[in-house]
């Protein structure tokens, strides 16, 4: 990999001018003329800005959303206020993309380079997202182009402590628009060859200073997309998607701290056709969505202290999933009425290294939602909406005949009151009860011997509150704050029956905290801070404890132009309060700082870029034994046009 790594030096930043349009048939928005959703947006300046070349990075940076990085997976995933990624709905242009069988999801093999902006909902969302949005939706919105001819190239590389090349990354854009039609294409590799730990790391007998061992990667994502505009009332569009990946897991480095593993995924791949269609009929319109979506990946075990040299078992997943949405909306006199049906049809194999079937499951769900905003006055709304979601099995693996066909279904009602107060003052309540309907694993895996299905698993539910104000100081400052409170009922946990363990519903917690924003916005100086508290009760007083979650976290950036073409940029992350546990054992983590900076300088259509990651080389991590990057150069560029 070093000498492909070898071939590169720059990567694609920060230019502001000439971005693609957001897809706006990929858009899901509760009203079209009202703003009535405290969703966040993050722009691809924003992802450019921060450096977010994946879309765990991007989500990371906003109040109440926080990353982790399951070591034992090496997966990227995040939570929302609280609730682990299994939880959130992740969708591509309003199409679910997330994992069938398990819903666990590697957001770190999400590229960000084809997207345009990333919608994110915390609690409250249109109830036409369909099931399983119980913690929140994260919807990727890609490009769309607005010229006859556009694009972008980037390129850039990473270099660790020693200043050896550590990462390459390449990415295209390309888009023309024409009269009745429109073509886009995107492209990008992201190679990681290594990464170097922070030199305050105490080298244990697994892992050694400097170069994390075995700690390679390797993304490549393209898509396609054509569009049909026969006149002004239509619209119709085509895409196709591909993700490539292979990822290293590297080992514990303190076998005390978790069960050793030494794993590969030489496959992680995800393709998927998706079919967009719009209709206007005067002020009606009809909006429908269909889509295949592929997924399929290898893991390979090796024999422990082999150094990944014998190998001892595999196991390769073979996924699907297809369906859609259907979608019509009007108006009635001061209301927008909107009503959606959408059907997702599920199917999970697996397969060990003889390539012998040993899981086969699928699941149908459906869901029928309507929602509507009422204008009770120009500066005040009232949102309602309800949506029915049922999730049935379609296959069971059960050569026992143990299991019959089941069902479980849910009713999610939300209510929201959105009000100016004035041009630069907004107030908002809104309650959504939200439900996650238990995964394929969740219901049957007895894990690989050391559990008990439990097809009886009932939904889980959350009651989300929010109380959220809006307020733009003057023309350079603006402010926001959410007071959030959630009553979760019914989570799903292991518990031991006998010998084995077994998930039940037997978790009740409640979720409350508070999330602030301040941005600053001059002619020279840009900034931007965000704040999140969050406290998790476990009501039943049990010693179970909700791990993974700081209890405080901030997010700050500046950005300084010393003239119209050179800047300089710097942000800092900080938490603290996480807890952690391992067999029993409970751990506080460390808090943690972290410091990036750069210099920018533009030259016509160039940008180029130098900085410093994890500046301070501070020695963190997210899950127990598996730390992260230490400090890392970069330089990048990028040429728009």
């Amino acid at each position: 990999m070093k000498k492909k790594i070898l071939c590169s030096v720059c990567m694609a930043t920060l230019l502001y001018a000439n971005e693609s349009e957001q897809f706006n048939l990929g858009e899901i928005d509760i009203s079209e003329t009202k703003n009535v959703s405290n969703k966040e947006e993050i722009l691809s300046e924003d992802m450019q800005l921060h450096n977010s070349t994946d879309i765990s990075e991007a989500l990371s940076n906003t109040a109440g959303v926080f990353l982790s990085n399951s070591g034992a997976r090496a997966e990227k995933t995040i939570s929302i206020r609280g609730f682990n990624s299994t939880r959130v709905a992740v969708f591509m242009d309003g199409i679910p993309i997330y994992v069938p069988y398990d819903g666990n999801f590697d957001y770190g093999r999400f590229t960000t380079a084809d997207l345009s902006k990333i919608d994110i909902s915390k609690g409250f969302s249109s109830v036409r997202y369909g099931a399983n949005t119980m913690a929140g939706v994260v919807n990727l919105i890609s490009k769309k182009p607005t010229k006859e001819f556009e694009g972008n190239i980037s390129l850039g590389s990473n270099f660790d402590d020693d200043f050896g090349v550590s990462q390459y990354t390449t990415s295209v854009n390309l888009g023309t628009k024409q009269e009745k039609y429109y073509l886009q294409f995107a492209g990008s590799i992201r190679d990681r060859d290594h990464f170097d730990i922070s030199s305050d790391f105490n080298k244990t007998e697994n892992q050694p200073k400097d170069e994390r061992i075995h700690s390679s990667s390797n993304d490549k994502k393209f898509s396609i997309k054509a569009g049909w505009t026969p006149d002004d009332n239509s619209e119709y569009a085509i895409m196709y998607s591909k993700i490539d990946a292979e990822k290293e897991q590297p080992k514990i480095t303190d076998g005390s701290l978790g069960r050793e593993r030494e794993w590969d995924w030489p496959q992680w791949d995800k393709e998927g056709v998706y079919l967009f269609t719009d209709n206007n009929f005067g002020q009606n319109y009809l909006k429908t969505r269909w889509f295949y979506d592929k997924f399929e990946n290898y893991l390979i075990q090796y024999r422990r202290d082999s150094d990944w040299d014998t190998f001892q078992w595999g196991s390769r997943y073979d996924d699907y999933s297809y369906g859609g949405s259907v979608e019509f909306g009007m108006p009635l006199k001061n209301h927008e009425i909107v009503s959606s049906v959408s059907y997702k049809y599920d199917s999970h194999k697996g397969y060990d290294e003889d390539d012998v079937k040993n899981e086969d499951y699928a699941d149908e769900t459906i869901s029928i939602a309507l929602e509507d905003t009422y204008s009770i006055t120009d500066s005040l709304a009232l949102v309602a909406g309800i949506s029915y979601d049922r999730l049935e099995d379609d296959k069971i693996w059960d050569e026992d005949g143990k299991y019959s066909i089941k069902s479980i279904d849910s009713f999610n009602p939300q209510i929201g009151l959105f009000y100016d107060i004035d041009t630069k003052q907004k107030i908002s309540f809104t309650i959504a009860r939200k439900t996650h309907l238990p995964t394929m694993k969740e219901r049957y895996s007895e894990k690989m011997g050391d559990g008990l299905a439990n097809p009886d698993l009932k939904e889980e539910k959350a009651t989300h509150y929010e109380l959220s104000y809006t307020n733009f100081l003057t023309d350079n400052f603006n402010f926001k704050t959410n007071l959030f409170l959630i009553d979760y009922k019914d989570a799903i946990q292991s518990v031991s029956v006998g010998s084995l363990d077994q998930n039940q519903n037997i978790g009740d917690f409640r979720h409350e905290g508070i999330e602030l924003e301040l941005n600053a916005y001059f002619d020279r100086f840009s900034s931007g801070l965000n704040y999140t508290y969050i406290d998790i009760e476990d009501r039943d007083d049990s010693d179970y404890e909700r791990t993974g979650i700081p209890e405080h976290a901030i997010f700050g950036f500046a950005k300084y132009n010393f003239t119209k073409d050179f800047s300089f940029y710097g942000n800092v992350k900080h938490e603290r309060g996480t807890k952690l546990e391992y067999d029993d054992n409970k751990y506080k983590k460390n808090n943690y700082t972290t410091v990036d900076t750069k210099l920018i300088y533009t030259y016509n259509d160039l940008t180029f870029e130098a900085g410093v990651k994890n500046l301070l080389d501070e020695d963190y991590y997210y899950d127990l034994g598996y730390p992260e990057a230490g400090r890392e150069y970069f330089v990048n560029m990028r040429y728009t046009f």
